[in-house]
């Protein structure tokens, strides 16, 4: 790769923005839900390859409802600095997600098996889902769409990367050491340790606003 081109601050702007969507899929991820429940449900039934089938149906549910959302907003033609005061309330939703993270004490082991109208569905059904893209990453997408063409499927295609990166991960430590994660305060430590990233990122949606509307 060029010096240049790694010396020039817009790219490196842009590199980071990138991977700030991948680090909020991460995050997205590591956040315990019905999907990651049905995910460690199938695990300890039939191992990673069976938590695994489950994260991948769900990878297309949402690849598929969050099209819908990324398009209907995109033609709808919103005004940029609304997404700024989007984000403020979207930095208000991932506190939310922090503090319901911070509260939960283990993960829940007892389900069906889950097929792929059983997760989309579940997707669709979830008012925290559509919160969640609707007011954290639907303004995100926008942004990075005002600075990359092609901004929208970028951000969508980075975020799902990121959220099969951590839960795969989280299903894969799961299945190695099953009786370990059983272990009500380590559940309780992970978890907290990811309400506080959360948290960390909420602020930096607040400061980007602040300083949008203020620079």
């Amino acid at each position: 790769m060029n010096i240049q081109v790694i010396n020039n601050p817009e790219f490196m702007i842009i590199i980071l923005k990138l991977f700030s969507v991948f680090a909020l899929g991460f995050l997205g991820g590591s956040i315990p839900g019905p999907v990651v429940t049905a995910s460690f449900t199938e695990t300890l039934r039939g191992g990673f390859i069976k938590g695994l089938r489950i994260l991948l149906m769900s990878v297309v549910a949402e690849s598929i409802i969050a099209i819908v959302i990324l398009s209907g907003f995109h033609y709808i033609k919103i005004p940029y600095y609304f997404f700024h005061l989007v984000s403020l309330v979207g930095s208000l939703v991932l506190v939310w997600f922090a503090v319901q993270t911070w509260k939960i004490k283990g993960v829940e082991e007892s389900g069906e098996i889950f097929t792929f109208k059983d997760i989309f569905l579940m997707l669709v059904s979830g008012g925290p889902f559509w919160i969640f893209w609707i007011t954290v990453c639907v303004p995100q997408a926008s942004l990075l769409n005002q600075d990359i063409w092609g901004g929208y499927v970028l951000f969508m295609l980075i975020f799902e990367a990121g959220w099969l990166a951590a839960t795969s991960l989280w299903v894969f430590i799961f299945s190695r050491f099953r009786a370990l994660f059983k272990k009500k305060n380590l559940i309780s430590v992970v978890l907290k340790v990811l309400a506080v990233a959360l948290v960390i990122f909420a602020i930096k949606l607040i400061v980007e606003s602040l300083l949008f509307f203020f620079a």
